[in-house]
């Protein structure tokens, strides 16, 4: 089946930001098909809208060196090439982490919401993400900076009540883009009732403050037929939301295979094994290339997904990836490829 992407819309009556009773949804197709034909919680109007890469006005950041690839974060350096190729050779094994770093009683990544619920013994024991390796991970301390104050911390309130968290990240001033199981969770009810969003969340700090929105988008391919390679969606802001000018936002772009191929990328999310509400870096290498998917040595854990995976090129910020998941190959992303692009710019619009 080709991409195809005029809109698929699920409509129903706006509800309160803070409201917790469920509302019934219908689906009203208006024509489109294929599984990146785009699906919405609520029926909006559209706007036009850029979607190149945007400081805010709160600033640039430090300019990047030429020829640099990996962000500059203190404590953080790119391991050597016998030290890349003994995490290669790791596979996607997990690193066991120290019970201190383990929340005794941890709030979970939207993916396990389609388990069956265990015990917190046996949750902290299963792998949706791994550590490639050594574990060498960096805090990210400075929220307040570009990029990271463009990555908001997601507190996921399912469609049966049940809560979780992901990663969310700014691809224009009102439209966050994020995993397609953190917008709609098949095993809880399908679109999640509403997501709580802290741009730049640093522990108890939220130095942008925090917002609600119930108003989501994904694709058919992830919401009617649950395709890894479409595992992807956006949350919508309401058009009163300002302070996403202030923050500014990633680029993004579909990169020919030779360019992703061994190609240095970056990603920074909200994981779950460490305090809460703090970001976390890390950057490795491509290692696969598939025609809707990426795999990389990065590690990740559970709360990450929806995390953005980018390049920097010419001291340029542009998002490839869509941070998911992990195997015994490696943690992955979906890839940005010309239908997800294409579904990026509608929904900046739809942001407005």
């Amino acid at each position: 089946m080709t991409d195809q992407t005029t809109p698929t819309r699920i409509v129903g009556l706006e509800q309160p930001r803070h409201d917790d009773q469920r509302q019934e949804r219908t689906r009203h197709d208006t024509g489109g098909e294929g599984d990146d034909a785009p699906v919405a919680s609520f029926e909006t109007e559209t706007v036009m809208q850029g979607g190149a890469p945007s400081y805010g006005s709160a600033g640039a950041p430090a300019p990047v060196s030429a020829g640099r690839v990996l962000e500059d974060l203190p404590g953080y350096h790119l391991p050597g090439a016998v030290e890349r190729a003994e995490a290669r050779a790791l596979g996607g094994a997990a690193t066991p982490q120290a019970e201190e770093t383990r929340p005794e009683a941890p709030v979970l990544d939207a993916w396990f919401a389609d388990l069956p619920m265990r015990s917190g013994a046996e949750v902290l024991g299963m792998v949706q993400e791994v550590l490639i390796g050594y574990d060498d991970r960096v805090q990210v301390s400075q929220t307040r900076q570009y990029p990271w104050r463009c990555i908001c911390a997601l507190e996921i309130t399912a469609a049966d009540g049940t809560r979780w968290i992901g990663t969310g990240f700014f691809v224009g001033p009102r439209t966050v883009l994020t995993a397609g199981h953190c917008v709609y969770i098949h095993g809880r009810g399908g679109w999640a009732r509403s997501i709580r969003l802290v741009p730049g969340a640093n522990g108890s700090e939220a130095p942008f403050g925090a917002l609600s929105s119930g108003d989501l988008r994904s694709v058919r391919g992830w919401t009617e037929k649950r395709l890894r390679t479409h595992d992807y969606g956006a949350i919508i802001l309401p058009r009163s939301y300002t302070t996403g000018e202030q923050i500014g936002w990633f680029g993004y772009v579909n990169l020919p295979d030779v360019e992703l191929s061994q190609a240095i990328v970056n990603l920074s999310g909200y994981p779950g094994d460490k305090p809460p509400k703090t970001q976390w870096f890390h950057g490795r290498e491509v290692t696969r290339i598939d025609k809707r998917t990426l795999t990389y040595l990065i590690d990740t854990m559970g709360g990450q997904s929806g995390s953005p995976v980018w390049r920097i090129k010419d001291g340029q910020r542009h998002v490839v990836g869509i941070h998911t998941n992990g195997d015994e190959s490696g943690n992955s992303a979906t890839r940005v490829c010309d239908p997800v692009v294409a579904n990026i710019k509608r929904w900046i619009e739809e942001g407005g």
